[in-house]
């Protein structure tokens, strides 16, 4: 990997990590199509997926994804071998769902178990980047990418920035409570006396003796 992509990768990983609690090893939910595009091209999927994410992965498959391989048919067995040295996580789906569908119910509304995603599927990413906090990889010509930050993360990350600069709740109780600004008294207003320059002074007239 070259050195400038490695750098903004690190760069990447260090947002979800500050923002929004990311730790490693970091746990990857690899779907069927990733499975399916690694060993098609030959690629050495963990080794990659740790270069990429700047340290260590723990890999993690569905059952609705392991589903999705068999019913590929014997062709595809070496995938499905592949998918089997991976952590199975659980995601409570009695009856199989196809894996795209699995996989965003897993994640949900916030990401709270902090999943890393390697998938293949379009709709898939595309229905992810709407939920803030999602790593995203995908292949493109035998090169594994680590996707920009989603609107959604950027607006999430841009939240609780703006959350950490008001004080918190003990902080708040510290502070002096700010006092209610009296109302100017207006000066009543009455008949004005006459301007005393204004007033001319009698003149006495003395009397003819």
């Amino acid at each position: 990997m070259r050195q400038k992509r490695a750098k903004a990768y690190r760069k990447l990983m260090s947002l979800y990590s500050l923002s929004f609690g990311f730790r490693q090893p970091y746990q990857v939910l690899i779907d069927s199509h990733m499975c399916q595009e690694a060993v098609a091209h030959k690629i050495e999927l963990l080794k990659q997926l740790g270069a990429v994410l700047q340290g260590a992965v723990k890999p993690m498959i569905t059952q609705c994804c392991i589903h999705e391989l068999y019913l590929q048919g014997q062709a595809h067995q070496p995938a499905v071998d592949l998918a089997k040295t991976f952590e199975r996580r659980k995601c409570n789906h009695r009856e199989a769902i196809p894996g795209d569908e699995c996989v965003a119910s897993v994640v949900g509304e916030t990401n709270k178990h902090r999943y890393v995603i390697a998938t293949q599927s379009q709709d898939l990413r595309q229905t992810l980047r709407a939920v803030p906090g999602v790593p995203i990889v995908h292949m493109n010509r035998s090169v594994m990418i680590l996707e920009p930050p989603s609107d959604a993360t950027l607006r999430a990350k841009a939240l609780e920035e703006g959350m950490a600069l008001l004080p918190s709740e003990p902080e708040a109780a510290t502070l002096p409570a700010a006092q209610p600004e009296e109302p100017s008294k207006k000066k009543k207003k009455g008949p004005k006396g006459p301007n005393p320059l204004s007033v001319k002074k009698k003149k006495t007239q003395t009397e003819a003796s």
